[in-house]
């Protein structure tokens, strides 16, 4: 049986320097592909590798990946859809607002910086290709606002939809039973702003497929101008869990197995992130999900504060 796992990073650069009785992993001097090690405020070689237990959750959680523009003024009703979803499922549904329309390029007029009001650029270059692949791919992502919910497909192979739509997709996602399980620990350092993710990955089912896992980066709140259709312009709105960018800027993450893998299978990812600008991790958090990546489909998203 053919099974294909990527230790990623640590695991694999580290292997020959790991000593039973201790905590701690003495690597000096051995460069760490991805990791910026210069966000541990100390000696690297000093930095302790987080364990996992047994991950004993049973449940499927919901990604809500809702595409929105500051200018779309029927978004906001969007939103809050989204967000009551959210609230009447705490710890199962999540969401990613993600600033990213319907064109080859991700950018619509709703995204348009018009100055003094419009001036914040809400976009980053990983929202923008989920968008535009999204968007050239014909899987109903035709106008904004619409979502996906886990990616779940319709008989016509669609996942994007309008906001209609999402309760009984989430419905629906939450009744399935899990087969890829994920937990995740972290290491925030306030002196450089960055954070160290750790994160398991659970085969609990033997499986087919090329499965990739990606972190999200979200920002909890950020006050600032939007365009409703009812009143115009609100100069105090909450966008709420605006997805900022992935970890290692990379859109569609790493392979975590491929080809036939079978129940049982663990695989350890490790990672680091430098926080944007004037952001801390109380403003922040994570959302992990791992796909395939051959149909998009989210097998588990869960959140990670840190």
């Amino acid at each position: 049986m053919k099974k294909s796992i990527s230790y990623i990073l640590f695991i694999l650069a580290i292997a020959p320097f790991f000593m039973t009785s201790c905590d701690k992993v003495e690597f000096p001097n051995i460069p760490i592909e991805g990791v910026d090690t210069s966000l541990y405020p100390g000696n690297f070689s000093e930095y302790t590798i987080p364990s996992f237990s047994e991950n004993n959750n049973t449940l499927k959680n919901v990604l809500i990946e809702e595409f929105t523009g500051h200018l779309c003024g029927a978004c906001p009703n969007a939103a809050i859809v989204a967000k009551n979803l959210e609230e009447e499922n705490p710890g199962r549904v999540f969401v990613a607002a993600i600033h990213g329309g319907p064109s080859n390029n991700g950018l619509t007029g709703f995204h348009d910086i018009i100055p003094p009001k419009y001036d914040t650029d809400h976009t980053n270059p990983e929202g923008l290709e989920l968008a535009s692949t999204f968007f050239q791919l014909g899987v109903g992502f035709v106008a904004l606002p619409r979502g996906g919910v886990n990616r779940r497909f319709n008989e016509s192979g669609e996942f994007m939809f309008g906001p209609d739509d999402w309760a009984p997709l989430v419905s629906a996602e939450l009744a399935e039973p899990v087969r890829i399980n994920l937990q995740a620990k972290s290491n925030y350092y306030s002196e450089t702003n960055g954070v160290f993710l750790h994160v398991e990955t659970d085969f609990e089912q033997s499986t087919e497929g090329t499965y990739n896992v990606v972190a999200y980066a979200i920002q909890n709140d950020r006050v600032d101008y939007q365009y409703f259709n009812e009143f115009g312009d609100s100069a105090y709105y909450h966008h709420h869990n605006v997805h900022v960018g992935n970890v290692f800027g990379e859109t569609w993450g790493r392979t975590v197995g491929s080809e036939e893998i079978t129940a049982g299978t663990k695989v350890v990812m490790d990672m680091s992130y430098k926080l944007p600008d004037g952001l801390s991790n109380e403003e922040m958090h994570f959302l992990i999900l791992v796909y395939n990546r051959n149909t998009y489909k989210v097998e588990q998203v869960i959140r990670h504060d840190f």
